[in-house]
């Protein structure tokens, strides 16, 4: 809601007034990143030696240059006195900063400051009529600009010396001692004005100079929460994800490892040949379903933190298609399934051969565990306006939408089950769809319950001229025309092996 109101604000405020504040803005931080340079290092180690070093060094800069302007009004009207009052005021003021850098000291700067105000404003009010003249007022701003600088301790002592001060200059005219005024008489409304209204602009500024500084410092907060509460979510999401993994796993593992553990105990028992090479039979099926849970876990993992690197080439779908089907009709062989092809003409993606290799295998050996025997599995290959496409499709249960919606995430099971009792660990497609993302690629499902399931890789397609032509043209080298007459074995390139060819739709 608050963003919603945001943008319309936003929207509301005509172009010319953003532009302007955007002008503004870049001013004020460039001026603010200037003037900056005279902090030492060490006072930036915490937020707020940082905000009070940065409120020290813009004082230093605007107060100066307020301090010259009005010692310039003192000049016109023959205020000598207060002019060069307001002259050394000034020049101690721009100092401050630079007395920061030497002395590597917040509170030193900030009391040689506080002490600058309070002397000068005390001069001005023995040169200009003590209680008749505006100095006395100007003896307020300094408990706080302490307080802006030095914090409550130390700007309570400046309150207390201020209050001093101004008793000191209330006691002659209690006194009845009349202090001099220094300058032309008939300047005095002109001199109480300007006075009076330049107080109001300099808490102003001081008022300018502190929001600006507590804006920075919470947005600065609010950026550092946000990240905190960005980190916590991840933080409980991996905590979840690896209690799933721990589930899975010793779900998973518990019963290859039962089977192993009871197969080796009857091996010593039995002298048949036959029932020996079912038992290791057993045995070395277990393994592998182990095999392909570390090794699935493993890759995701991989993948996670970046480490794979496509080899993105040109690379014949059709090729690729066709060794899939031919690795895995064994599999349909079993299950008395038939895998029906359709190719169409130069289906040519950039995309890394491997990878690719690897997300075919996942999509066919899925629609072999999921349909039941004696059921078609549709592989086709087709080009599209800037992609081309690979789609399988099964005449398995198919998918609900609910399983739908987290199919591509890790460690999802779903309500379908495999027909002939394959193994699942729910990370296969999500390792396939960041591999096709990889590869600027995309991996889609469409399916409804009872009709099968149809799955759709979309890869980049190659438009290199002279790639495709020497791709299809008669003049191959001979290594070229052997390997593409034997549909080439995949080149792993940087990237080994991520999944098996047995492994899980989920």
């Amino acid at each position: 809601m608050n963003g919603d109101l945001k943008t319309i604000s936003d929207n509301a405020t005509p172009p010319e007034e953003r532009k302007q504040d955007g002008l503004l803005a870049r001013l004020n931080e460039k001026f603010g990143a200037l003037i900056d340079r005279q902090i030492p290092a060490g006072l930036l180690a915490t937020p707020e030696s940082t905000r009070h070093a940065k409120l020290i060094t813009r004082f230093g800069a605007l107060g100066s240059l307020f301090g010259f302007s009005y010692a310039s009004f003192y000049l016109l009207i023959h205020h000598y006195w207060g002019a060069l009052i307001i002259v050394l005021c000034s020049v101690s003021v721009g100092f401050t900063p630079q007395l920061m850098r030497w002395k590597k000291s917040i509170d030193v700067a900030g009391n040689f400051l506080s002490l600058t105000l309070t002397m000068g404003f005390l001069a001005l009010c023995f040169c200009e009529g003590g209680l008749k003249g505006h100095a006395i007022a100007w003896l307020v701003s300094v408990p706080l600009c302490a307080l802006l600088l030095l914090g409550t301790r130390q700007a309570s002592r400046w309150a207390l010396i201020a209050l001093l001060a101004a008793g000191i200059v209330a006691g002659f005219d209690l006194a009845n001692i009349e202090l001099p005024c220094t300058y032309d008489p008939k300047w005095n409304s002109i001199v109480s004005t300007g006075g009076y209204l330049g107080l109001i602009l300099f808490m102003c500024i001081l008022g300018l100079i502190f929001e600006n500084g507590r804006a920075r410092a919470h947005a600065k907060m609010e950026t550092a929460l946000a990240e905190l509460a960005k980190s916590n979510e991840k933080l409980v999401h991996l905590n979840n994800e690896k209690n799933e993994f721990m589930g899975i796993a010793a779900h998973d593992l518990k019963n290859p490892l039962t089977i192993i553990s009871f197969s080796a105990e009857l091996l010593p028992a039995n002298s048949d040949p036959a029932q020996i090479k079912r038992i290791a039979k057993a045995i070395g099926d277990a393994s592998s379903r182990m095999r392909d849970l570390i090794t699935n876990l493993l890759d995701a993992n991989a993948i996670e933190q970046g480490k794979f690197t496509s080899k993105i080439q040109c690379c014949d779908l059709n090729n690729l298609v066709t060794q899939c089907v031919e690795n895995n009709e064994p599999a349909a062989a079993r299950k008395q399934i038939t895998i029906c092809t359709g190719f169409s003409d130069k289906v040519l993606a950039k995309a890394d051969r491997a990878a690719t290799m690897q997300i075919l295998e996942n999509l066919i050996s899925n629609a072999l565990k999921f349909s039941p025997p004696n059921t078609r599995i549709h592989v086709h290959t087709l080009p599209e306006k800037d992609h081309v496409a690979v789609t399988v499709r099964d005449e398995g249960p198919g998918i609900s939408e609910a399983d739908q919606a987290r199919l591509f995430k890790k460690f999802s099971r779903l309500t379908a089950q495999p027909t002939a009792g394959e193994s699942s660990t729910g990370l296969g497609l999500s390792i396939v769809k960041r591999l096709a993302e990889s590869m600027s690629g995309s991996i889609q499902c469409n399916s409804q319950l009872g009709e099968g399931a149809k799955f759709t890789l979309r890869l980049p397609v190659w438009s290199g001229k002279a790639e495709v032509k020497a791709l299809f043209s008669s003049e191959f080298p001979p290594d070229a025309k052997a390997e593409k007459a034997s549909l080439p074995k995949i080149e792993r390139g940087n990237i080994e092996k991520l999944m098996p060819r047995d492994s899980m739709r989920n």
